[in-house]
């Protein structure tokens, strides 16, 4: 998964990158024409997959994990405000708000879904142009389902509504999804607040702004934890009970990342590897299976599964086995989150 730390300039992005990303955690630079790329892993430390690990003596734990990326803006693309065209190809963007120095927040966040409306908007009249030049060279008798799928999206856009708020089905997202649309990409929006703020509510309005448009909020004083990262370890627990915090916000960003995706996850252990995957929320075991490997998607047979805390109970497969709470699933088996599964494949 890629995500965009994404927003207007000066709102202290590569400053919530430092505090998410940590210094454990090696990050590079990269340049992308005017705009500098800062780039970490992450992974999303699941306890279920720990525990899982632990019990069955496993030599090796493999984390899901996700690519955090800061558009960091060069003094002359500083100027222009959002590069919006650098930001299609990722998975999921997040939008970092000035709390700690803007006047209006809300009103940014506005301003922000504003730009990738226009840009979104610009991108479909341009293809139902194109389209409509298609159909009067080469008249068609049937409807151009493409098209009437565009004209309702340039409507929505028109009304300043946000692509990924309308109802739209598994083939029109298949449709839509080779135009990288914005306003259909998952979204955060991260509150960068002062050490001031930590408690006085300061981003309330930015938080009512982002619940109005269904979109996950996230409040973080990274300059704060950005500090406390450069700490020697034994210290930053000192100082953390010392502001009042429960501990940095690093896990909950990774955990929103995967909740606004709307990904669950699954765990295989082939050999002495216990490993989570991430899959979206619906997949079929056909799906999980070729998340896994495209053989096993190829030559799927049927999947062998049980749920965590059923297996956790029983304490090893036998043990499942025995109880009749390892389930032999097919194909079509909807995936639950938790779900330990064995594929079985022939190819």
């Amino acid at each position: 998964m890629k995500i965009a730390l994404c927003g207007l300039p000066f709102t202290g992005k590569s400053t919530v990158f430092k505090a998410v990303v940590g210094k454990t955690t090696q990050a590079k630079s990269a340049c992308s024409g005017k705009i500098q790329l800062n780039i970490g892993t992450l992974e999303l430390k699941d306890e279920r997959l720990q525990k899982l690990g632990e019990l069955l003596q496993s030599e090796k734990i493999t984390y899901p994990k996700i690519n955090l990326v800061d558009l960091a803006h060069s003094s002359e693309s500083a100027q222009k405000g959002l590069e919006t065209s650098y930001i299609r190809e990722f998975d999921c963007l997040a939008l970092v708000i000035a709390v700690f120095s803007s006047p209006n927040p809300a009103g940014d966040l506005i301003n922000i879904l504003a730009e990738f409306i226009l840009a979104d908007l610009e991108l479909v009249q341009s293809r139902i142009t194109r389209l409509n030049k298609e159909r009067k060279a080469k008249p068609k008798k049937e409807a151009d389902s493409e098209l009437a799928l565009l004209e309702r999206c340039q409507q929505a856009l028109e009304q300043e509504q946000l692509i990924q708020d309308l109802e739209l089905s598994v083939e029109e997202l298949k449709v839509l999804a080779g135009f990288q649309l914005l306003t259909l990409k998952p979204m955060l929006v991260i509150a960068n607040i002062s050490e001031e703020q930590l408690n006085n509510g300061k981003a309330k309005s930015l938080k009512d702004q982002s619940r109005e448009r269904g979109l996950s909020f996230f409040a973080i004083c990274a300059k704060l934890e950005a500090e406390i990262e450069e700490l020697p370890e034994k210290e930053q627990a000192v100082f953390m009970r010392e502001m009042g915090l429960n501990g940095l916000s690093r896990d909950k960003f990774i955990e929103l990342c995967f909740q606004v995706k709307k990904q669950i996850l699954f765990f295989t252990v082939v050999g002495k590897e216990a490993r989570a995957w991430p899959l979206a929320c619906g997949a079929t075991a056909l799906e999980a299976a070729g998340a896994v490997h495209s053989d096993m998607q190829r030559g799927f047979i049927r999947a062998e599964a049980i749920n965590y805390q059923d297996f956790i109970n029983c304490g090893s497969f036998a043990q499942a086995k025995e109880r009749g709470l390892l389930r032999l699933e097919g194909k079509d088996y909807l995936v639950q989150d938790g779900d330990i599964i064995n594929f079985k494949f022939s190819v």
